[in-house]
């Protein structure tokens, strides 16, 4: 009986003993809790799932010439909305070290920009050289949606610096930078305006080939034919908020350098009509619509027409578009501590 209770009272003693040590172990693990806001933390190595939608523009050579005058313009701002397009996606985010990140992600969205943007300067305009005068008379606009896969190396310079003792690396507030490639698919589109009904419809410009791409006559170079299919160079910048243990919020700029002068369908100079209506002999219908989608300066000037070799656009720039977007990422590995840390 005797030599129970003992052994009763040493098992006591050893449960109290290792409930002790356990509870020790769990207030040591808790300092490094990433949910604790008094304990600096650090990202770990691992993947991510995250989500972006924001603002996409086209810079181009529909549109206005400056970045200011495309959103300082009374059309624009007189329907905001109706003026904005938008781009969303998702990505897969690996981090390998704490401030080197790889991300793989799709993203769909639609682009924007008529000529009209620059009406109120045109008005003003004392020549009628004047490069705002120009791009209204030439009454362009271009609408095209944007399918776009991307993969991007994401750079925090405060976190790698000195990701294990760094005081800045440790911020949950982080800047970055962002380098990549990317391949999209577009299909720019023109607003066809009927004179007589008034009536509106887009059509799509790429079969229309209102530069004359690919097309064969003696004495004359025209243009090659451009491709749906593209591809551009990626550069970003952004700041993102580390919350809690998963989940990462942050604000992006992205800037597409493309290798292509046809987002816009528009690129080099206007041709003579006569080709367009030799080209498609056999389809009148299609030459019509053709050489109207060429030149609509006749909306805003009556009976006006551009010149056969007149500049349409600037063939010696590329194409660019951009997005503005808020983006989120949740952790799908997480740890109570950094990676590297042994407790």
């Amino acid at each position: 009986m005797r030599k129970s209770l003992q052994g009763i009272l040493f098992a006591g003693l050893m449960t109290v003993g290792l409930v002790t040590m356990a509870t020790t172990r769990s207030s040591a693990q808790h300092e490094y809790d990433w949910g604790n806001p008094d304990i600096p933390y650090i990202e770990q190595r691992g993947f991510s799932i995250g989500f972006n939608l924001g603002q996409a523009d086209i810079w181009g050579d529909v549109g206005t010439k400056s970045v200011i005058d495309h959103y300082n313009n009374s059309v624009y701002k007189d329907d905001i909305f109706g003026n904005m397009r938008f781009m969303g996606g998702m990505f897969v985010r690996y981090t390998h070290v704490p401030g080197i990140s790889f991300r793989l992600g799709i993203n769909y969205g639609s682009l924007y920009a008529t000529d009209k943007w620059n009406e109120e300067k045109a008005m003003k305009a004392t020549n009628i050289k004047d490069d705002a005068y120009q791009r209204y008379i030439r009454n362009l606009d271009i609408k095209t949606n944007i399918w776009e896969s991307n993969f991007l190396f994401e750079f925090s310079p405060l976190r790698i610096s000195n990701w294990e003792f760094g005081k800045l690396s440790k911020s949950r507030v982080q800047p970055y930078l962002l380098l990549g490639v990317s391949g999209f698919y577009f299909n720019p589109r023109g607003t066809y305006k009927d004179l007589e009904s008034g009536v509106e419809k887009e059509v799509d410009l790429q079969p229309l080939r209102t530069e004359g791409e690919n097309f064969n006559a003696p004495g004359y170079t025209f243009p090659k034919g451009y491709s749906l299919f593209s591809y551009a160079a990626v550069g970003g910048i952004g700041v993102r908020f580390d919350i809690g243990k998963g989940l990462g919020l942050g604000l992006e700029y992205q800037l597409r350098y493309t290798f292509t002068d046809y987002l816009d369908d528009v690129s080099g100079t206007y041709i003579d009509p006569l080709h367009q209506e030799i080209a498609y002999l056999n389809q009148p219908g299609k030459s019509a619509l053709a050489q109207k989608m060429a030149d609509r300066s006749n909306e805003i000037i009556p009976g006006y027409k551009h010149q056969p070799g007149e500049l349409r656009g600037d063939p010696n720039n590329k194409d660019k578009f951009s997005t503005l977007s808020i983006m989120f990422f949740w952790k799908i590995k997480k740890r109570a501590s950094p990676w590297w840390n042994t407790y």
